[in-house]
């Protein structure tokens, strides 16, 4: 799954094969959400003939997005997005979108609580292991 938030790329395209290696996974998970409101009235003198009306036009889009972070370097790059809102030019399978970041929250679960770890050993401090699941709220801009 390709999903592209603002400048961070989150997964790999496949014009971009080189990042395969990347030790950051991309989504785990997208749930995209859309409410229409239709209400139902009764016609009158008609007896029981009712009648449905759209009353909810220009309705956004929600997604609930869930991804992994491996290196601390993800994880800051996924704070500060989360910590700034947007509005961020979105790309994913769903489509290009403006959206604003509404939610997020950070797991870290018992398993993630490990000592930092290098991913390659070096001075690199990106290399470092910061492994949390984020979900993260995002909803359509219409500014």
């Amino acid at each position: 799954m390709m999903f592209k938030i603002g400048h961070l790329t989150l997964g790999w395209y496949p014009s971009e094969a080189g990042k395969m290696d990347d030790p950051d996974p991309g989504p785990k998970d997208a749930t995209w959400h859309k409410v229409n409101v239709v209400e139902v009235k009764q016609i009158p003198g008609k007896g029981k003939a009712f009648i449905t009306v759209r009353t909810s036009h220009g309705t956004l889009w929600e997604c609930d997005l869930v991804v992994r972070s491996i290196t601390d370097k993800r994880y800051k790059e996924l704070k500060l997005l989360c910590e700034l809102c947007g509005p961020y030019s979105v790309l994913c399978n769903h489509g290009a979108l403006k959206m604003y970041i509404t939610d997020c929250s950070i797991n870290h679960a018992e398993n993630d609580k490990e000592l930092p770890l290098r991913v390659d050993p070096g001075d690199d401090d990106s290399a470092l292991l910061n492994v949390a699941t984020w979900t993260i709220k995002l909803l359509e801009a219409n500014d």
